[in-house]
């Protein structure tokens, strides 16, 4: 199809403030993504993997290009144990497998039982985690000194996480990542445990980081950033970081995670590319990531969700369409081809005489219709009249059966369930006449 502006008109026509915006930073000419799908996206409330859905999942990132992939936590069980395991021993090409433990010898010894070469040590380190786990900030110092000693002597490569970082007195956090990276660890992560931070106290907090900690020991260890999207700004969050220097950018799939969720694979991954940072990842891959991770953690995705979502690159309103047809860019930020997309266009409301025009070539596949204005517009007319007269009750109760059959696939264990298995178990030592059972 031929386009009202050409490529050399486009350059003059379209303003790239990024590129104004960013082109005194030192941007990295490329970085690597780390994602946390299979184990941080895992404690997404109600969502459960099997070991099938875990190896799929994983192996496809591998295919497109992750380079770094947590898979779990060997020392939270028995089973989750043998999970990893069998993750580590499968044949990835482009992907290191990573898993996770505390500072403590046993959950190091359960990481060693999973065969792992790289693990990613964790603690959380601000002030109300010291509280809270009765721990001093010299206590934490030591912790973290002995266990990430211990796992070196065991031969594991090792990434060190602070979490809850973005909440810390500066002090302490200087302090966390000097004894860390003196001890062993080849990266750094700032964990944003809580979605607080926003993209200038994210730039503030890095460049704090690089300059006080990293500059002084004269080692190139590389940042990485872990954020949540409790203010909607996981995504921003993670940009800004990687702008200002963090080389391994935390992701989950289609931004799953705890509460509302992590930075988003597909989208961080996109943005960065646009912005001329390579990823690494295959892009025109991400919509079949997205479908098989939306089906095996039987979370629905919004419509509306970037890149991957129905709507992303689709258009109703007639104003929209026309200018689409002179020209993608005039409605798109990028062609859909690459992030493996199609646009779409829907008749409705909002049609006009362009919207219908193209969707007689389109679904009649005649290319030389002399079909008169007045006729187009009278079915542009009738098609706007069809959609507004839609019975939105049958609309509401369409909805509404959608909603009751999502909550049966996002509502984890039952009050009866539960009480079953207490009953089971604890019956023998709960006081007569106080039986154990749901309440109403």
């Amino acid at each position: 199809m031929s386009y009202k502006f050409s490529k050399e008109e486009l350059r003059d026509l379209l303003i790239d403030y990024n590129e104004i915006a960013l082109k005194n930073y030192d941007l990295p000419d490329s970085i690597e993504i780390w994602d946390e799908t299979l184990r941080d996206g895992e404690q997404s409330p109600t969502v459960y993997l099997t070991l099938d859905e875990k190896i799929h999942l994983a192996k496809m990132m591998d295919e497109i290009g992750v380079k770094l992939i947590a898979v779990g936590f060997p020392a939270v069980s028995d089973s989750e144990k043998k999970i990893v395991k069998a993750i580590v021993n499968e044949n990835f090409k482009k992907s290191t497998i990573l898993g996770i433990a505390r500072p403590r010898k046993d959950d190091i010894d359960a990481c060693i039982d999973a065969d792992l070469k790289e693990i990613v040590i964790f603690m959380p380190i601000s002030p109300i985690f010291r509280k809270t786990l009765k721990q001093n900030a010299d206590h934490q110092l030591n912790q973290i000194e002995t266990a990430l000693h211990y796992a070196k002597d065991n031969g594991f490569k090792i990434n060190w996480v602070a979490e809850d970082g973005s909440r810390c007195d500066f002090v302490h956090l200087k302090n966390v990542f000097e004894t860390a990276i003196k001890a062993g660890a080849e990266r750094v992560v700032l964990g944003d445990t809580v979605g607080i931070l926003t993209p200038i106290s994210t730039s503030y907090l890095i460049k704090r980081i690089k300059e006080e900690v990293i500059a002084p020991l004269r080692e190139n260890i590389p940042i990485g950033i872990h954020t949540h999207n409790d203010f909607g700004l996981a995504v921003a969050n993670t940009i800004t970081g990687v702008i200002e220097g963090c080389k391994y950018p935390h992701t989950c799939i289609n931004g799953y995670g705890e509460r509302a969720g992590n930075a988003a694979l597909e989208e961080v991954a996109t943005i960065l590319e646009r912005i001329g940072i390579k990823t690494g990842i295959d892009l025109t891959k991400l919509p079949e990531l997205s479908a098989q991770c939306e089906k095996y953690f039987c979370k629905p995705l919004s419509q509306y969700k970037p890149i991957v979502g129905d709507y992303a690159f689709s258009h109703e309103s007639g104003l929209h369409i026309a200018a689409i047809l002179a020209h993608p860019l005039t409605y798109e930020p990028i062609n859909p081809r690459m992030v493996g997309r199609r646009r779409k266009f829907y008749l409705g409301k909002f049609s006009g005489t362009k919207s219908v025009t193209h969707a007689l070539h389109e679904k009649l596949k005649v290319l030389d219709l002399d079909i008169p204005i007045e006729i187009i517009r009278k079915i542009s007319t009738e098609v706007k009249q069809k959609h507004e007269t839609t019975s939105k009750e049958e609309l509401r109760k369409s909805f509404k059966i959608i909603k009751e059959e999502l909550k049966k696939v996002t509502k984890g264990v039952s009050d009866k369930d539960f009480f079953e298995i207490v009953n089971k178990y604890a019956q023998p030592y709960i006081p007569e006449g106080h039986p154990v059972k749901p309440k109403g």
